[in-house]
């Protein structure tokens, strides 16, 4: 074989592989829920801040947000692999890798405990045990609790399995202090209190998606007008854990500024949604509630900055 066919040949290997593996990837990604695990790492990142009247270390914290991405991404690997019957039933999720079946089984839970593994050792190693901790029980409770139990047999699903995407603050929290104190449990309460009208703002749009795999959310077990109503409700239990962490001084007037009229107009487009009874209007208080949480945390960081540096 001559010199410049070996050379072609192997020319069109090369870009072959890197196209295989670059699809490989493609199809394994969304299975980590990029998004989802994103929102997760801005909550930490206030706590890590406001833990000490210091800035953390660089290596701390970056290995603290890794550790925080990872172990969401592992989490919501399992909640594929778990939920891929489910998913198969749904219009809005049947694209998905696993339910669509461009994905495999097996791969998928090598990758998510692989992932697992290596959040839990990052923040063991970079931040302690007491972190690392909180985000395996937060998994176990989002991928058992959650996915296999609460989400298929209550209309309350959310509002408990809220818990487990809730914990950010905690994990930021104890990777600086060791210990976990009152400021970490308002923005937990925060997170908390603001998924049900996040999630069911998009489950009145899905209803019927919901009812066909039968999943019982609340606006298939109890209809729009209750759902409705419960979405107003929550957003004005956001009031109090905003409020008190600027009252209580573990904040200053940029965040309160801010978390304070965001929350308002929160509240204000769920009464209109529920006022109003216009399912149409529900996926603007969705969409409003995904740009709320990166106002809420992106002030409360930048608040922090500007008193710290």
């Amino acid at each position: 074989m001559t010199r410049g066919a070996m050379f072609m040949i192997k020319s069109n290997v090369i870009p072959f592989q890197l196209s295989s593996v670059f699809t490989s990837w493609r199809r394994y990604l969304p299975l980590t829920k990029p998004t989802i695990s994103l929102l997760v790492v801005v909550t930490v990142v206030p706590s890590l801040l406001l833990a000490r009247d210091e800035l953390p270390s660089f290596s701390l914290s970056v290995m603290t947000l890794l550790g925080t991405y990872l172990a969401s991404a592992s989490a919501s690997v399992f909640n594929h692999i778990l939920d891929s019957d489910v998913d198969q039933r749904m219009a809005r999720t049947r694209g998905r890798p696993l339910a669509a079946g461009h994905v495999a089984t097996l791969p998928a839970l090598v990758l998510g405990s692989v992932l697992g593994i290596v959040s839990l050792s990052i923040l063991c190693s970079f931040a302690n045990p007491l972190a690392a901790g909180i985000a395996l029980a937060a998994n176990l409770f989002y991928v058992l609790g959650y996915t296999l139990l609460l989400k298929r047999y209550t209309d309350q699903n959310i509002v408990i399995g809220g818990a487990a995407g809730s914990v950010g603050p905690l994990i930021g929290w104890a990777a600086v202090t060791g210990r976990i104190e009152w400021p970490a449990w308002a923005l937990f309460a925060v997170i908390f209190l603001w998924t049900p009208p996040h999630f069911w703002s998009l489950a009145i749009k899905y209803q019927k998606d919901y009812a066909v795999a039968k999943i019982p959310m609340l606006p298939v077990t109890r209809g729009d007008d209750v759902t409705r109503r419960h979405i107003f409700l929550y957003t004005l239990t956001l009031l109090p854990p905003i409020v008190v962490i600027f009252i209580y001084g573990a904040a200053g007037w940029v965040y309160g500024v801010c978390a304070i009229t965001a929350t308002l107009y929160f509240c204000w487009k769920s009464w209109v949604l529920y006022r109003d009874q216009d399912n149409t209007k529900a996926m603007a208080v969705f969409h409003y509630s995904c740009l709320y949480l990166f106002a809420i945390f992106g002030a409360l960081t930048v608040d922090r900055l500007i008193a710290l540096i």
